[in-house]
């Protein structure tokens, strides 16, 4: 680039000075004409200012062909020094590239493992993991007269949001509320069988013992029928409870003396519970409730036998799990 520079220059002012030269020559020409002698000096004072302004020309066209010449050897110098850094890299350099390219290994095996990985879906973070919504139906709570209350003259004003009318003088309790109620409830159950934790189903009235102990046998937790004999009071004991608490109490018989007793000691200790709600049940004591009949034995039967397979559905979807951590599970679908 400088050569081309250079060689551009210099023939720029090779032009220039072969048209100074012509001009000398035709000068010289002119008055040698006038004069008739070609090769004297000039005597006139015009022909010496004219030869003066020749030569000032000449010099000044020399003085900035040098300058122009010497600031293109500086820019050449400088675009080379631009051009051309130092190759070697600094020492902190290399080890931030070194760390960069660490990095992008860790990355892509994480990457890897996790296409070859299967991520075990926790079932809390989902809203009904266990399909506890499929175990029953709004004929099924119609059909076990779930909605029948008891007497008007006889109902607690607390459960007023829980009631749909009146019919024969008789509360009609919202089967719509009950379902809602019943799926919260048989969720909180499963999720607690998964994790671990112990079931206590209570019903203190002598005619749904059987219906009760099968239900906590079929799900191989814990069971507490002990109805109180007629014309006597006890205390009941609850040392058992402080031996071996449970984590969840189920019950269906809100209203018995036994199970009030139940529920208040278990208030105590900080335990849940679920409890069936009917019209005339103070509902202080429950956890979640279930609005809902606890007279007839339709309807004792048809909670039982949800909170059985809820606990079961959990139980075995947490054997599977434990048999092969990768496997995946229908939910109880």
């Amino acid at each position: 680039m400088l050569l081309r520079k250079c060689i551009r220059s210099v023939n720029n002012r090779t032009c220039l000075f072969s048209r100074i030269l012509s001009t000398d020559k035709t000068t010289d020409d002119s008055l040698s004409v006038q004069t008739g002698t070609p090769s004297e000096p000039p005597s006139t004072p015009e022909q010496s200012i004219a030869a003066d302004h020749n030569d000032q020309y000449v010099e000044k066209e020399f003085v900035k062909t040098s300058e122009s010449l010497e600031s293109d050897y500086r820019s050449d110098d400088v675009i080379k020094n631009q051009e051309t850094p130092d190759p070697t890299p600094e020492p902190q350099h290399i080890e931030m590239l070194s760390n960069l390219n660490s990095l992008h290994s860790l990355v892509t095996n994480h990457h890897k493992y996790l296409k070859n990985v299967v991520i075990r879906e926790r079932p809390i973070t989902r809203d009904d993991f266990f399909n506890v919504k499929s175990l029953f139906t709004l004929r099924d709570l119609f059909e076990s007269r779930v909605h029948l209350g008891h007497h008007i003259g006889c109902w607690h004003s607390a459960n007023s949001k829980y009631l749909y009318g009146i019919r024969n003088n008789m509360h009609i309790i919202d089967i719509a509320s009950t379902e809602q109620h019943l799926w919260r409830a048989l969720n909180v159950l499963s999720h607690l069988a998964y994790s671990g934790g112990s079931v206590l189903f209570v019903n203190n009235r002598p005619g749904y013992k059987k219906i009760v102990k099968e239900a906590a046998a079929s799900c191989s937790e814990g069971q507490w029928t002990v109805a109180r004999q007629l014309g006597h009071y006890e205390e009941p004991d609850m040392t058992w409870f402080e031996k071996k608490k449970p984590d969840l109490i189920v019950c269906s018989s809100v209203n018995n003396p036994l199970s009030k007793k139940l529920l208040l000691h278990a208030n105590k200790h900080l335990v849940p519970s679920i409890g069936i709600l009917d019209s005339d049940v103070d509902p202080t004591n429950l956890t979640y409730v279930i609005p809902g009949n606890d007279d007839s034995s339709q309807s004792i039967l048809l909670y039982h036998r949800l909170f059985a397979e809820a606990v079961q559905r959990a139980k075995l979807v947490k054997e599977q799990f434990r048999m092969d951590p990768t496997a995946r599970v229908n939910h109880g679908r």
